[in-house]
């Protein structure tokens, strides 16, 4: 009788056994908890907001321009005037055509890019003409130190009320390069509209507003 029961319990280890596939779960291949299974979602990444941006004005020069905000002039070359941003990298170029400066035609401005006066031309991105006092080039070309460097070059120019105004600038990266086409497009009388919906100041503040320099705009070399 015990033979029996021993041979039916056999049977039926057996059995179990090839039913659950042959092998019970051994310690180390335990299911992961499903906390663990459970892969994290990637983090959403923040995007990333444009820099504010501040009217600033030139009373010396009579005309505003929006820039980041921040932005501060330095005396430049003569009676120009250098906008640097805090980290220099939108650096904006601006003089006044006066007896004292001296302003080349829009022929002789495109004649020195296509020879590579100032750096072998690469490509020609904007070339507009409205008249003699306002128009606007944007080029890539190679830098003159170096051959190998892609430098884009901004030169406008643009009249505002009685001034005729020249604004540019050459940078190393794209970027920079389009902050400054941007101000100097937005070049416009003091006395001008409101500030653009999302200016961080309306000029005349003391956030946005930055007087030129007296001995910069206001007198000769």
């Amino acid at each position: 009788m015990n033979v029996k029961l021993s041979a039916v319990c056999v049977s039926v280890a057996l059995f179990g056994l090839a039913c659950s596939g042959g092998e019970a779960p051994s310690a180390d291949k335990k299911a992961a908890p499903p906390s663990a299974a459970k892969s994290a979602a990637p983090a959403t990444q923040a995007a990333t907001e444009p820099p504010k941006k501040a009217w600033v004005k030139v009373d010396n020069f009579g005309v505003q321009l929006e820039v980041p905000a921040g932005a501060k002039f330095e005396p430049g070359a003569g009676t120009s005037l250098m906008l640097m941003t805090q980290d220099g990298g939108c650096t904006v170029m601006l003089s006044k055509k006066d007896d004292m400066s001296f302003f080349q035609s829009y022929d002789s401005t495109i004649g020195d890019i296509e020879k590579g006066t100032m750096g072998k031309k690469k490509d020609m991105i904007k070339n507009e003409k409205v008249d003699d006092a306002n128009w606007t080039i944007y080029y890539t070309k190679e830098g003159m130190i170096d051959p190998g460097k892609l430098q884009y070059a901004v030169d406008v120019r643009k009249k505002v009320g009685d001034g005729e105004y020249s604004c540019g600038r050459v940078s190393d990266n794209e970027a920079d390069a389009k902050c400054v086409l941007d101000a100097c497009a937005s070049l416009k009388p003091l006395d001008g509209a409101a500030p653009a919906a999302g200016s961080a100041a309306a000029p005349g503040s003391a956030a946005g507003s930055a007087a030129a320099p007296a001995s910069a705009a206001g007198s000769a070399p």
